[in-house]
């Protein structure tokens, strides 16, 4: 990371030796991601797919209850004494067959588990991508516009976690009017 940061810190050096009229701003993209309307929308929609995956594992989760407790009556009566060697046997072979209903029910409940927070994930990397994307748009247009050369994330941290901008001037922070600009036309809550 030391290395990284020493290339990075000589690039700057030297761009700054060869270009007089470079002008460096910073934007803090944790606040300016977590602020755009667009990432909370998409939050809430994921939370909602969240909610009914869970919902629907839970049915699946009683159904499985139900067949567990239908396995151990049946088990319990294939060892019933009172009854029958007949009856006995056929309760055995009764109890095989719900229990393999259970297990066939709890890898149904897995696969759904797996499939589901799969796409989740990729519903969630699509959105993020997405929102990324037209935040780049808008901070390479406010660059182009305020005459910006490079502009650095300032909520990014080094491997120490130790932040890669140490001290900003306000007037080179883009961040409050790249979210003015994401926002225009939506009401956002206050926190």
């Amino acid at each position: 990371m030391r290395r990284a940061l020493l290339t990075f810190l000589l690039c700057v050096s030297t761009l700054t030796l060869f270009s007089a009229d470079i002008k460096i701003g910073v934007i803090d993209m944790e606040k300016v991601f977590q602020e755009y309307y667009k990432t909370k929308i998409a939050d809430a929609n994921i939370k909602k797919q969240a909610e009914v995956f869970k919902a629907y594992t839970e049915k699946l989760n009683e159904s499985r209850a139900k067949l567990q407790e239908e396995f151990k009556e049946l088990r319990d009566a294939s060892q019933n004494i009172a009854l029958s060697d007949s009856e006995r046997e056929s309760k055995r072979l009764e109890a095989q067959r719900k229990y393999r209903q259970v297990q066939e029910k709890e890898a149904e409940m897995t696969q759904y588990h797996r499939e589901k927070q799969d796409q989740l994930k990729d519903e969630y990397e699509k959105n993020r991508g997405n929102i990324l994307d037209e935040i780049k748009k808008e901070i390479a247009r406010r660059s182009a516009l305020e005459g910006y050369t490079i502009v650095f994330d300032k909520s990014g941290k080094t491997f120490n976690n130790i932040p890669v901008v140490m001290h900003n001037s306000p007037a080179v922070d883009i961040t409050n009017g790249v979210l003015e600009e994401l926002n225009r036309g939506h009401k956002t809550k206050k926190k």
